[in-house]
């Protein structure tokens, strides 16, 4: 397998991971609390076992990006999508697709760069 510097490396990898810190942000910030006000004002309110974690909103971009109500979840599938925009299924898009190149180029720099050995 061929390997390129470690330097050029670490530069390909920051444009993903700068990327991916940046429309989870646009997400949580423009997206979830649009969606989050409107459900408050119809009387439903955030899940409460999700306490500052922010697991839910990998839930929201998941639901949002689906467009259609799961079976079986623990956030509520059809308010989230009766209240998105079209602007929130391009964020949840790009969310996901930055994480998703993001950890291909994590894993690729921990196989080629034996990067686990290295947290010893």
């Amino acid at each position: 397998m061929y390997k390129i510097p470690e330097i050029i490396f670490f530069i390909i990898s920051f444009p993903p991971f700068i990327s991916f810190l940046i429309s989870a942000l646009c997400f949580t910030r423009i997206s979830m609390k649009h969606i989050e006000k409107k459900m408050r004002e119809e009387g439903i309110h955030k899940p409460l076992w999700d306490k500052g974690i922010g697991i839910r909103v990998n839930m929201y971009g998941k639901v949002i990006r689906r467009q259609r109500p799961a079976k079986a979840t623990v956030v509520n599938d059809e308010a989230i999508l009766r209240h998105a925009r079209p602007i929130d299924l391009i964020l949840a898009r790009v969310m996901h697709i930055s994480f998703l190149g993001l950890m291909l180029i994590i894993a690729y720099g921990y196989f080629a760069y034996d990067l686990g050995e290295r947290a010893y």
